[in-house]
């Protein structure tokens, strides 16, 4: 390999110089366009035409004059609006809540007299079912005793006198 040489100190030093110099050229260039820019700049005169001015301003009233209106005509216009829908709202409401409360009461009134109805009819059904039971008990216990007493005329004899005093 071939060995590298370094540079030295006064070359990179002279490199320095000359980067420099280059450096300082090129700000000057751009400090003479800024300043040719700049005078050119200072000899633009504009002139506003007072009139012109004027009448910008009366454009402006006018619209903001009409867009003032637009908005107060809106704003009529909301507010009657509001006032209609609460109204309607309110009177709808009130008969929407009658209507809620008598549908509320007619029930509760159903499922009361429902209740009612179902714990009387167990009740009736279950004495009815101790009813018929008693029935076919007593059935049963005539039957027995007819059959006793066919079997047995002086005891039916006895119990017949037995009955009547």
């Amino acid at each position: 390999m071939a060995k590298q040489t370094q540079p030295k100190v006064s070359e990179l030093v002279e490199i320095l110089i000359q980067q420099l110099s280059q450096f300082e050229k090129g700000i000057n260039e751009r400090n003479k366009i800024l300043a040719t820019s700049i005078s050119k700049l200072n000899d633009i005169q504009i002139e506003i035409n007072n009139e012109d001015f004027i009448e910008l301003e009366q454009i402006n009233e006018s619209n903001r004059e009409t867009l003032n209106n637009d908005f107060k005509n809106f704003h009529k216009q909301t507010e009657k609006n509001n006032t209609e829908l609460l109204k309607i709202h309110k009177s709808v409401s009130s008969k929407r809540l009658l209507y809620l409360i008598i549908i509320n009461v007619f029930l509760f009134s159903v499922a009361g007299l429902s209740m009612y109805v179902a714990i009387n009819n167990h009740v009736n059904k279950t004495e009815y079912n101790t009813l018929l039971k008693e029935k076919n008990d007593l059935k049963e216990y005539v039957n027995i005793t007819n059959d006793f007493f066919s079997k047995n005329p002086k005891t039916e004899a006895y119990f017949r006198d037995w009955l009547k005093k």
